[in-house]
């Protein structure tokens, strides 16, 4: 057996290394999808594997690693298979909390082991004639009980927002494919018609880095000039 990327629960890491010796012969992203609609449900009715990462949490223990960067300051990721075929994450939503209106770039699998969770679909309605606007409007709101799945498209298709309506926490966990080539999910403002690009917290680190290297370099250059 291989080691883990990361230190990561022993029996959620057995489900996973099964998950990527099943998927490895499965090329069609579609039949991909359609195995983790059927594999999910099964690990969201283990809810005592995702108490005993938050117990870890708590503790501070290593497992689930608070030190992982991700897009959302309220996710986890708990295992990426080593072919970046998919990767399974965790979000916790305190009473009221939600994500803001984003796509993503890969198709999800999605569903609560604890608590209620809302999923708030959106339809974009403009034709991007114009750079960093968007209009968008609510075509659909569902609420499911855990142990319930939602399956959400990548790109526009996927436009969403997912939380936690009720009091009490709600503990999301989905399931990601391979994401397509673009570095960056799109964030939406519905009420000033806004649409935000947002990257991976190590692009966005490696992207500043450059940017101020590169408007150093021009200062260095008109000091050079300078009377």
């Amino acid at each position: 057996m291989h080691s883990p990327p990361f230190i990561v629960h022993p029996e959620l890491f057995d489900i996973c290394t099964g998950w990527s010796r099943e998927v490895a012969g499965l090329e069609d992203p579609a039949t991909r999808l359609a195995y983790f609609e059927t594999k999910l449900p099964d690990l969201l009715a283990n809810q005592r594997i995702f108490i005993k990462c938050l117990n870890n949490m708590r503790k501070g223990r290593p497992y689930a690693d608070l030190r992982q960067a991700t897009m959302f300051p309220d996710e986890l990721l708990l295992y990426m298979d080593a072919a970046r075929r998919f990767s399974l994450r965790m979000f916790i939503y305190e009473s009221g909390a939600y994500t803001p209106i984003h796509d993503h770039t890969a198709w999800g699998v999605t569903g609560s082991t604890l608590g209620k969770l809302e999923v708030i679909q959106y339809k974009r309605l403009d034709q991007r004639e114009k750079e960093g606007y968007a209009k968008v409007a609510v075509c659909e709101k569902r609420m499911y009980d855990p142990g319930e799945i939602e399956i959400t498209p990548p790109l526009d298709r996927g436009i969403h927002q997912t939380g936690n309506p009720n009091g009490g926490a709600t503990i999301m966990i989905s399931v990601y494919g391979t994401p397509i080539r673009r570095l960056y999910i799109n964030r939406y403002d519905m009420d000033n018609s806004r649409v935000y690009k947002m990257y991976p917290p190590r692009i966005r680190k490696k992207w500043l880095i450059t940017r101020a290297l590169r408007e150093l370099m021009v200062d260095k250059r008109k000091k050079q000039f300078e009377i």
